[in-house]
Parts: C-alpha cells; structure tokens; sequence
C-alpha cells in the first residue's frame, strides 16, 4: 500500500490521500441520528397505513420508512432476484410522480415528496397479501380474494393519506391513479 501511495503521490495525485482535519462536533453522532431515522415515527405510520386517523396523517416528508416498506415489499415480489429491485424502485418513483401529477391537476396542494411518502407506506396492505399467499400456499379464487382485498386497503388508505382540503369532493378522482398504481404493484408480484 505504501508503494502505491509514493507513486501517486510522485505523479501529483497527493491530494488524494489528504485528510481535511474537521472541527465540527457532528462525528460523535450515530448515524441513525445522522441520518434523521426515527424508528417510533416509521412504526406509527406502518400502523396508520394500516389504518388511517380520521383527522387525516398530515404532511409526510419522510424517506427512510416508505423506502423500508418498498424494499420488503420488493423483496417479498423477487425473493431472489436481487436485480428486479431496482425495477421495483423504478416503479414507485415513476408512478409516484403520476399520481403526483394528477393530484396537482386535480387541485391538492401537495408535494411529490409526501406522494411518495404516503404511497411508500400505504404498500404496507401488499406486503400483508404477499406475506399471507406465502404462508397459505393457496391458489385460485382465495389467493384473488387476498390479492383483491388487500388491493382495495391500499387504495383507501392512500387515498385517506393524499387527502387535503381541496380534494374533498374529488376524492374518486384520486382514488382512480392511486388504484391503477397499486394495481400495478399487485400484478407485477402475481403476474395477473
């Protein structure tokens, strides 16, 4: 290693190898705090997404639990297939920002990151089929009743998520994209 150093340090790419002396005090931090990660804030929203307040969940900023809820979900979808995450990712993002875009049509004032927010979470219920079609083994007219219901909570607890003050009355119109998207994710992980 030491050789490796003098001859790029010969070459003039010294400055590689330099360490910025920091006097910042952040370093003793952890980096679940560093990172902004609240575990008690992600378990109350898996619950809400299970079950969504009457007074409605708020603005939803955060990142790290709806990104957590993908990744099993697509983990639960592959199960295996470690390259399929990335196409699971895509899809969240991308039909995110659909969903986004037909929000803002329709008048809500909100913001693409607590689409994705609300949307990551509230794939919790496709979790929940995913998991009850492994444990059960069952095919046929029960897994499409798991997979229907299931399909069906995610849509309305989006929907409750997405909801604001200017969508009151509108709230099929945004329940329709919100279907289409989690229609999506239920037949990439069935086929069907």
């Amino acid at each position: 290693m030491a050789a490796y150093r003098n001859y790029l340090e010969s070459k003039g790419y010294a400055w590689a190898f330099e360490v910025e002396e920091s006097e910042c005090l952040d370093e003793g931090r952890p980096l679940v705090e560093e990172l902004e990660i609240d575990f008690y804030d992600i378990s109350r929203k898996v619950l809400w997404s299970m079950r969504p307040p009457s007074a409605g969940v708020g603005l939803v900023s955060d990142f790290w639990g709806p990104l957590l809820v993908i990744l099993i979900y697509a983990a639960l979808v592959v199960w295996g297939q470690l390259a399929v995450v990335s196409w699971v990712l895509s899809i969240w993002v991308c039909g995110g920002a659909i969903v986004f875009a037909m929000a803002r049509v329709l008048g809500a004032d909100t913001t693409l990151a607590h689409t994705l927010g609300s949307l990551g979470y509230c794939t919790v219920p496709l979790v929940i089929s995913r998991l009850l079609q492994a444990v059960m083994f069952a095919g046929g007219s029960l897994s499409l009743l798991v997979r229907g219901v299931c399909l069906l909570w995610a849509t309305y607890t989006a929907s409750c998520w997405m909801r604001t003050q200017e969508l009151e009355r509108k709230r099929l119109l945004l329940a329709y994209p919100v279907f289409l998207y989690m229609f999506y994710l239920t037949a990439l992980a069935t086929g069907v």
